[in-house]
């Protein structure tokens, strides 16, 4: 009986049903999936052909970029190049670890290759930069394609989604790397998300959605994964209430999505949670705040989307805060996605994600968004309730593959024509608007508005011409998309800097003005630490071009060099800073050694102390009141006394003939010979912060925190090689935690027999 049973089983599984269709052959499935990302790639690279095809334009030009970002690139580079991982910074303001900064975006993948690529004598290559822009947003239109596709949507009405995510909105108006690095993933968490949901492996796909979010706290700036973060949570949360009391097993699935997620970003968070714990952070107010206070609501309210901007969402126009333009195309075809297709789950949650999103940027004008500030963990660090436009648009993207979809499937529709109309009244007023202040002479400056009146007559007569059977489905969305990067091509690579427009202010030039002076301070014996004005050199010459430099264009600081007046002279002394580049004397005793193209002079400062000493006696101090009595008070001997906040070890006193020098220094790790003729403490005019371990002769030595603010080392008498190195305990527990969400990711996610 068995046996006939087990040949019925067979027979049926080897007979072919109706529902059953013949299997494509290998060859014919992989061409078929790489039809849309080979597609993709090229609208990136038609897209972008301004960076990529020709040597006139870069999306580098502007201040941030050039003052901040490029020399953090230089330095990584450089430091990859010679095979060290650039955790620390030691040429700004004495040292600062840099992955705990996170904004430079040490712990990012993406990075890693960039830095990776060849150097041109020293210098990271223009065109890697551009390759590197392009792919960024490829990323973001390949992983909201494959999206669209794991929700069923058609090739072309995918390819036509990861377009509108990937070049426009958020990802085509803003240029900081570690801003849109965070925001390419936001497709990839909900891929997994959503899955989770329809229970689909619902234990790996939760996996995996923490992966990618937590690949998106890797990134570098926090603002972006906070709002991401914000809007999973919110849907975790309704999932998991929506039949009126929790559901234990989206309970259990939500905790493993959480624990990988904390895991993956461990690498960058830990680091960054150290630094922010001990720094202060400029918030656009005249005082930085530390990480117990939070930012102030005003700044919250400064950097809000205005309400009144909304109709930017549909054209171009002066931007405020930040370049909300996604097209007419695009959000005619959400509408479309969410008037046709409403009774699709997805649909429902995608309006719901892009609602929350548009809702959340308008900060001061939303009072849940106040409340969320007070309540919410992190949120109140995130200033910029703006950026969170970045959610609505993701949103709108996936809708209008849903709308191209629901319009090709549904031709009889009622909303056809509704909506033709609508476009054609929409396209009327901005051209009469444009019309009435020509006839006024009050024509705006910006007049590319009218490229989004013309799209809209033109995707009306497109959705005409499928109505009355004059086009194909394929010639629609082929349209569509074609009118939607027209649109888009009029956001942020419409002002990019033509090379030779002498009519702009070009940043870039900035960074080659005084290379003459980088090349003479070069030359003068080592160590040396200099200082300028961001009136003369405003971007960091520290980091571009690997000189020490007492002063830079930073968003924080840590709290210890704050708190000692870094600006006064005797800081400045007790930092080694012996040169400086003005074009006065900054002081009596400033002598002058050279003189710039530019007219920019160095001065050297001869009462500047060597980088290493040795001190023979400790105070202890009370307090910022204590450390500005010290630092006040002339009579106080810096040079050979020293002020601590906790209590100093025991020292001897025996003159002043101990000799002290530094060997040799890398960005993580330095070398001292000192010859001591009693106990005494060596100081080194560079940063105290946590993860620096010393060794005297290759035993551990305690750092302590001379001057409330560097690094000391008490040593005995005789000869003596003290060894300091960056080793944070922060970033080897965050990469252990890293490595071990990916592995688990990875295991549950391994594909079942």
């Amino acid at each position: 009986m068995s046996n006939v049973k087990l040949s019925m089983e067979l027979n049926a599984l080897s007979t072919p049903t109706q529902t059953q269709t013949p299997q494509k052959p290998l060859g014919s499935r992989l061409l078929n999936r790489l039809v849309g990302p080979v597609i993709l790639l090229l609208l990136s690279v038609g897209f972008f052909w301004k960076i990529l095809l020709t040597d006139q334009y870069t999306w580098l030009d502007s201040p941030d970029l050039v003052n901040l970002v490029l020399p953090w690139f230089q330095l990584e580079a450089g430091e990859w190049h010679r095979g060290r991982v650039p955790l620390w910074d030691p040429y700004i303001y004495g040292g600062q670890t840099l992955i705990g900064q996170a904004e430079p975006g040490v712990a990012y993948p993406l990075n890693w290759l960039l830095f990776w690529m060849p150097l041109r004598d020293g210098w990271i290559r223009q065109v890697y930069l551009h390759w590197y822009y392009v792919a960024i947003h490829f990323m973001g239109a390949l992983f909201c394609y494959w999206l669209c596709r794991d929700l069923k949507r058609s090739v072309g009405a995918s390819i036509l989604a990861g377009a509108a995510f990937g070049f426009g909105g958020y990802l085509g108006a803003i240029d900081w790397p570690y801003m849109i690095n965070g925001v390419v993933w936001t497709p990839l968490v909900f891929l997994y998300l959503l899955r989770v949901f329809r229970g689909e492996r619902p234990g790996a796909s939760a996996a995996a959605s923490g992966a990618f979010l937590g690949m998106s706290w890797l990134s570098g700036h926090h603002q972006i994964p906070i709002f991401i973060s914000l809007t999973v949570a919110f849907v975790w949360l309704f999932h998991i209430f929506r039949n009126g009391k929790p559901e234990w097993r989206l309970i259990r699935l939500g905790a493993l999505f959480t624990l990988i997620l904390i895991l993956v970003s461990g690498v960058q968070a830990l680091p960054a949670y150290e630094y922010g714990k001990l720094a202060k952070r400029w918030v656009n107010l005249d005082q930085p705040v530390g990480w117990k206070e939070p930012v102030p609501y005003l700044v919250h309210d400064m950097y809000s989307f205005p309400p009144s901007n909304v109709p930017r969402i549909f054209v171009e126009g002066p931007e405020k805060i930040i370049e909300p333009m996604i097209g007419v195309v695009a959000v005619t075809l959400a509408f479309f996605g969410l008037a046709l297709a409403w009774d699709q789950k997805p649909v429902r949650l995608l309006t719901a994600v892009a609602i929350g999103g548009l809702l959340f940027s308008f900060g001061r004008n939303n009072v849940f968004h106040g409340i969320i500030y007070a309540l919410v963990p992190l949120v109140e660090k995130a200033r910029t309730p703006a950026m969170a436009i970045a959610v609505f648009h993701f949103g709108v993207a996936v809708l209008a593959a849903f709308g191209v979809d629901s319009l090709l499937a549904q031709k009889e529709s009622r909303w056809r024509g509704r909506i033709m109309v609508a476009l054609v009244v929409f396209g009327g007023l901005l051209f009469g608007l444009q019309v009435g202040l020509a006839l006024a002479q009050r024509a705006p400056g910006d007049d590319r508005f009218m490229v989004n009146a013309l799209v809209a007559f033109l995707l009306a007569s497109v959705l005409y011409g499928w109505w009355k059977n004059h086009i194909g489905r394929t010639a629609v969305v082929s349209l569509a998309t074609f009118l939607m990067l027209i649109e888009l091509g009029n956001a942020a690579p419409f002002l990019w800097r033509n090379r030779s427009d002498k009519s702009r202010v070009s940043f870039l030039s900035k960074l080659t003005e005084n290379s003459d002076i980088a090349s003479f301070l070069k030359t003068v014996p080592w160590p040396l630490r200099a200082e300028v004005s961001s009136q003369d050199i405003p971007f960091n010459f520290s980091d571009w071009y690997g000189i020490d430099m007492f002063c830079g264009y930073q968003a924080s600081l840590p709290e210890n060099l704050l708190q000692i007046g870094p600006f006064s002279q005797r800081a400045k002394n007790m930092f080694g800073v012996n040169y400086s580049l003005a074009r006065k004397p900054p002081g009596p005793n400033y002598k002058e050694v050279f003189q710039g193209e530019s007219g920019l002079k160095v001065y050297w400062n001869p009462d500047a102390f060597p980088r290493v000493w040795a001190v023979h006696e400790a105070v202890q101090v009370s307090g910022q009141n204590g450390i500005n009595s010290v630092m006040g008070d002339e009579r106080f001997d810096l040079r050979h006394k020293t002020f601590m906040l906790t209590s100093p070890p025991r020292l001897e006193t025996c003159g002043d003939s101990d000799q002290v020098r530094l060997l040799k220094r890398s960005t993580g790790s330095l070398t001292i010979d000192a010859v001591m003729q009693c106990t005494g403490m060596v100081v080194i005019s560079e940063s105290y912060f946590p993860g620096w371990v010393a060794t005297v002769d290759g035993k551990p030595a305690t750092i302590y925190e001379a001057y409330a603010s560097i690094r000391g080392v008490l040593v005995g008498p005789g000869k003596h090689r003290i060894v300091m190195k960056y080793l944070p305990r922060s970033v080897i527990l965050g990469a252990i935690m890293t490595l071990s969400g990916l592995l688990i990711a990875a295991l549950l996610c391994f594909p079942r027999r």
